[in-house]
């Protein structure tokens, strides 16, 4: 991927989706609740408990791509039982027991002929998700697993020809644990866990401001208001580092409303985005743990900033040279 030198990064406004399939009327939600249409629009995907032909999501793909938007697949290997999440073994994808799944998704992909990301296994730095083993041992040995499966599954697309699809290495902004509280845990770096530059198209970065939503007698650990440099340096830092050549991408953010002024936050985060070059970022439009929702104060004042800040999607795609 390449940038044109006069505008060294074409900034993609996005939106973050909880719940699948994407359709039109969710879309129709989010533009009349933000006053902005999305360049990218990034949902989430699991894979099924045993591996099987089917899944592919075409119809929410399309439905992104008729709005002139960039899908994007946060696809988890995991799934659920009894609603409580399962990650696929490692073991069990390395050793074939997944590719069936993989390869028709893979065909399916090269057949739709239309490009879109992959986020795959996202937060890999946080125990939370611990990819390819269960919650106990996520440790040492999680960074090489983890790079195992990233290559596994990129290989598989690769062997079918479905290269329109563009792969985002994507950790959390804090790795979780870390040495501020556990001096055991040097192992969890994001670095650590990069596949290695053939294997990865987009770098992306995870990261919130919690404010003071949250307090140590509710939630266990106290939050604080942070500005969005204070969030993301430290991690954009250590991706810059290790390839600095990749497109970098906010796949997940939001602001709470107490603590501070969001409109202000918003402000200085475009304003740090421009100052790295970041290439996009993706607001989770959700009312989940917090009202998340960028409108969620009822103040639009960010549309103006968003819009001068921001390109269409067919700009960056047209930037693509792979």
């Amino acid at each position: 991927m390449s940038a044109s030198p006069s505008n060294p990064a074409p900034l993609l406004w996005g939106t973050a989706l909880d719940g699948y399939p994407v359709t039109g009327k969710q879309l129709d939600k989010i533009e009349r609740e933000t006053k902005l249409s999305p360049a990218l629009v990034v949902f989430f995907l699991q894979w099924p408990a045993q591996s099987q032909t089917g899944g592919f999501p075409m119809d929410s793909l399309n439905t992104i791509l008729h709005r002139g938007a960039i899908p994007c697949i946060t696809w988890e290997p995991m799934y659920y039982e009894d609603g409580i999440e399962k990650m696929v073994p490692f073991q069990k994808i390395l050793n074939g027991g997944y590719d069936l799944y993989l390869n028709d998704f893979a065909h399916q992909a090269k057949a739709f002929n239309q490009p879109f990301i992959i986020r795959f296994a996202h937060e890999m730095n946080l125990q939370r998700y611990h990819w390819g083993t269960s919650k106990k041992e996520f440790g040492p040995k999680s960074p090489d697993i983890y790079q195992q499966i990233f290559r596994y599954v990129v290989n598989r697309f690769r062997r079918t020809g479905a290269n329109q699809v563009l792969w985002a290495f994507c950790p959390n902004a804090e790795s979780v644990p870390n040495m501020t509280y556990d001096p055991t845990a040097g192992w969890n770096k994001s670095g650590a866990y990069y596949p290695g530059d053939d294997y990865v198209d987009i770098l992306g970065m995870d990261g919130y401001n919690w404010g003071t939503t949250r307090t140590v007698e509710t939630h266990g650990w106290q939050s604080s208001w942070k500005t969005f440099e204070d969030i993301f340096f430290p991690i954009y830092r250590e991706l810059n580092a290790i390839a600095p050549q990749k497109p970098l991408f906010i796949f997940e953010t939001a602001c709470a409303d107490q603590g501070g002024a969001k409109s202000k936050w918003i402000v200085e985060a475009f304003r740090t985005l421009n100052k790295w070059k970041v290439q996009g970022i993706v607001w989770f439009q959700v009312q989940k743990e917090i009202d998340w929702r960028i409108n969620s104060s009822g103040n639009m004042s960010y549309t103006q900033t968003v819009k001068r800040s921001t390109s269409p999607a067919l700009f960056w795609i047209k930037q693509v040279d792979k």
